[in-house]
Formats: C-alpha cells, sequence, structure tokens
C-alpha cells in the first residue's frame, strides 16, 4: 500500500475518532529477530532480520468498533550501517469498520474493510465470533499477524455480513470484494461463510468464486467481458478440543480457474493447502504431529517450516510455575523436502529427487513484563552432515504483548 493510501486511512481514523466522544483502544503486538546464516552466499555470512505486527481495536460505541493491522518483515540489518535505511516490506493488512445490530435471537455484523478481513486458514474468525482460545497448529505461528498462514485471503476492498445465533454456536454470512489477485484485471468476488463450535468439534468453512472484470475482448473494447472464473474455499476444523486427544485438519484451494473450453478447473498443486495434525495428550505434555503440503508463499513467512512439503513432531510441556511467570518449553523436529508438494508422493522413490532438510527446534517461552518472551534455536542437521556448521545454526527472539 502506498503512502497515499496509507494517509487516507490515518485520516479516516481521525475523522471517525472526533464523530465518537467515548473511544476506547485496545492492541496486540509482536516483533521477533532472526539471526541466521545467508542461504545464498558459500561462506558464512550472518543475516539479522526483523518481523513485527501491531494490530489495534478502536472501540467507539457498544456495537461499533474497528480493526487496524499492519506488519512488517525486513532485509538484512548487516547489510548496511544500523544507522542506514535498510529494504523492508511494509503491509496493511486489515483496516475494518464493524457495525452490530442486536436482533432478538442474533446478533448481525455488517463490516467495511479493506486488506485481509477474516482469512480462512487462521481461528482469526473463531476467536472474534466465538471467543475461543486459540486452536492453530504451532507450525503455522508466525510474527506477521494475518499476513501469517492463510489458506486463502479475503482480501481486498469489499464489505460483509455475518450473523451469530445467541443460544447457538452457530454463525454464517457472506463477503462482497473486489481485488487485483489476476495480473490483468480487477476481480470481483462473492464467498459464503459457516462456523460452527462444539464441544468436540470446531469447523470453519469459507468458499467462493472470483470473476476477473474485463473491457476488452480479443483486443475489441466491450461493456464486460468474462474469459474465466476462478473458485476458492478452505476450510479449518478440530475433531476434540484443546483439553484431549485431537485431530486439527486444515485444507484449502485458492484461484483454481474454469474456462468455457475446459473440461475440468485448472489447480496448480503450489494452490493447495493441506496439513494434517494429530495431537496427543501424555500426561503434562503433549505431543503433535504434523503432515503438510503447503504452497510456497505460506512457506516463506513460518517460522519451524523451511519446505512446502514434509513432516513435523513437537513435544512440549504444559505451562509451569515459577514464581509468578509461566514457563513454556518444547521441541520441533522437521523433515521436509525441498520443492516439492502431495503430487509428488505418488513417485514417492524420488521423493528425495530435490533434496531434503531436517531441522532440530528447541524453544523456550516465559512472561516477561507484561507480555511473553519467546527464544528458540534451529539446528540444520543437513548442514552439520555436509561440514558446514556455521550455517548449520540460527536463532530467533521474539516478544508479544496486549495492551
Amino acid at each position: 500500500m502506498n503512502r497515499k493510501h496509507f494517509i487516507l486511512i490515518a485520516a479516516v481514523f481521525l475523522i471517525s475518532s472526533r464523530l465518537f466522544a467515548a473511544t476506547s483502544f485496545s492492541g496486540y503486538a509482536g516483533a521477533k529477530l532472526n539471526y541466521s546464516p545467508n542461504p545464498e552466499s558459500e561462506d558464512y555470512d550472518p543475516d539479522l532480520k526483523l518481523q513485527a505486527f501491531f494490530a489495534g481495536q478502536f472501540n467507539f460505541s457498544q456495537n461499533v468498533w474497528s480493526h487496524l493491522e499492519f506488519s512488517i518483515n525486513t532485509g538484512d540489518f548487516f547489510a548496511q550501517s544500523f544507522f542506514h535505511e535498510t529494504d523492508s516490506k511494509f503491509q496493511v493488512d486489515e483496516l475494518s469498520l464493524i457495525m452490530r445490530a442486536n436482533m432478538y435471537s442474533c446478533a448481525n455484523y455488517f463490516s467495511m474493510f479493506m486488506g485481509t478481513y477474516d482469512p480462512i486458514g487462521s481461528d482469526v474468525f473463531l476467536q472474534r465470533y466465538f471467543n475461543i482460545k486459540p486452536i492453530s497448529s504451532k507450525i503455522t505461528e508466525s510474527y506477521l499477524g494475518l499476513a501469517g498462514s492463510i489458506l486463502y485471503p479475503h482480501f481486498g476492498i469489499g464489505i460483509s455480513d455475518i450473523i451469530k445465533f445467541y443460544n447457538k454456536p452457530i454463525a454464517f454470512g457472506g463477503y462482497l470484494y473486489v481485488n487485483h489477485e489476476d495480473e490483468d484485471n480487477y476481480v470481483f468476488n462473492a464467498d459464503l461463510r459457516f462456523a460452527t463450535v462444539l464441544r468436540f468439534l470446531t469447523f470453519d468453512f469459507a468458499g467462493g468464486i472470483g470473476i476477473p472484470l474485463s473491457d476488452k475482448y480479443k483486443g475489441e473494447e466491450v461493456i464486460l467481458a468474462i474469459e474465466k472464473i476462478y473458485w476458492h474455499a478452505g476450510t479449518t476444523m478440530l475433531l476434540g478440543n484443546n483439553y484431549t486427544t485431537s485431530l486439527f485438519l486444515q485444507a484449502g484451494i485458492y484461484n483454481a480457474s474454469f474456462t468455457k473450453k475446459q473440461d475440468s478447473s485448472v489447480i496448480s498443486p503450489n494452490e493447495i493447502y493441506l496439513l494434517a495434525e494429530p495431537r496427543f495428550l501424555l500426561g503434562k505434555g503433549h505431543l503433535n504431529i504434523s503432515v503438510f503440503s503447503l504452497p510456497p508463499e505460506t512457506v516463506k513467512k513460518l517460522l519451524f517450516v523451511d519446505d512446502t512439503l514434509g513432516v513435523d513432531v513437537n513435544i512440549y510441556g504444559e505451562s509451569s510455575t515459577s514464581g509468578s511467570k509461566e514457563v513454556n518449553f518444547g521441541t520441533h523436529v522437521c523433515l521436509s523436502f525441498i520443492d516439492k508438494n502431495f503430487e509428488d508422493l505418488q513417485d514417492i522413490q524420488n521423493i528425495n529427487s530435490n533434496g531434503y532438510n531436517l531441522n532440530i527446534t528447541p524453544y523456550f517461552s516465559t512472561t516477561f513484563l507484561s507480555g511473553e518472551l519467546h527464544l528458540q534455536g534451529t539446528l540444520r542437521i543437513k548442514e552439520f552432515i555436509n561440514g558446514n556448521a556455521g550455517r548449520g545454526i540460527s536463532v530467533d527472539l521474539g516478544y508479544r504483548t496486549k495492551f
């Protein structure tokens, strides 16, 4: 989003805050420093990079509020002096205004939004409308907020309308929005959503179509031409709950397309998101086994995953108390295959044709000040086997807090 757009957004917030006398604010922010060797350098060349996000909610009244979230992903601080500018990516992830109407048996939430709104693939929608604790997989953790793990985004400029029943754990609704995900044209999208939270089942599904809006057909100008239709769908499901042995599932397809001349839709494996994660209780400990095939763009933003296809074993302990502080600790062991996806499992003998990565990531977190301090180190076993010990170690230090 360019500077003009950001100034416009800031102006909207300033005007809105003056329209409502009793404005309150709550927020959530985090940042993570990553120290790791440059994978493109043959010699030891460490990088220091930063990921950060800020999410805020402005409560104008009991039934009117707004969300603002943005994220930053920087380049290597060591490439320049600390007192010189560093290349970075700044993204406004969400700007939305929500108005709630309380009816006899349900509440109606009407929203206007810019950016990514209620993304399928995260548990944001479930937390906002059902007030549940997080259920997402730990391998999809990110310090990029909404820009992290997403099956497909409700991304663009648009509106949504969600109905949540008072006496039934059900929410459903729809989204209408325009974006520019197509290289040549703006795309009009229409999506439907349904979610429910029961004692031993949490379910969230969304799906819809996107229609590229073209004003040319075979080089001639027309009022409207539709040469293809995109479709997308995604679901998040937890069988069981956070306090039982359970099964967590996610699946999604983004920007599959239909045309008049096709017998079926065109789907790229790189646009399909699959994650299956059995979660076992071991006394006071936990064992999660994640089998995944993820899009490359998703993998770039995650903490514990380097490649698109693989399996991750996460063993961690429940929170223990040390004085007034909560302490959590665990280890990820991740085996992944380079530039592979679920289709390559058909030729299992050649699954390692592009190489593999085997990473061990012990991590530790504790309460610090008013937030959570997170420290982890990653050992890339393949680099040690190849005699590149200096390139086999990376460290992440992160902090998140609510205010």
